[in-house]
């Protein structure tokens, strides 16, 4: 598991198999308890390391398109959320 988020991170799992499901790629791993799981293939070091993790050499948890889109989104709710006053002028 390397999802920096992830309550797992850093633990080892024993591989079972990859599939893609709803068109999300995942890994199929068995659990602490014997039963199958599985987890997104991004979250694991089986993802392959692209461009922007080399150069940034993991110094870089965010990357500045993930930013953007996140702004894009907390905007967007924003947008929908009504102010005290009942108009939607909130900036």
């Amino acid at each position: 598991m390397t999802h920096p988020f992830h309550p797992l991170k850093g633990r080892s799992f024993v591989f079972h198999s990859r599939r893609t499901s709803g068109g999300v790629p995942l890994v199929h791993y068995l659990a602490d308890d014997g039963t199958l799981a599985s987890m997104p293939v991004s979250w694991t070091d089986l993802r392959g390391i692209d461009d922007f993790e080399r150069v940034s050499s993991g110094r870089s948890l965010f990357r500045a398109d993930d930013l953007v889109a996140l702004r894009v989104l907390v905007d967007s709710w924003l947008d929908l959320r009504p102010d005290s006053r009942g108009d939607r002028n909130h900036k």
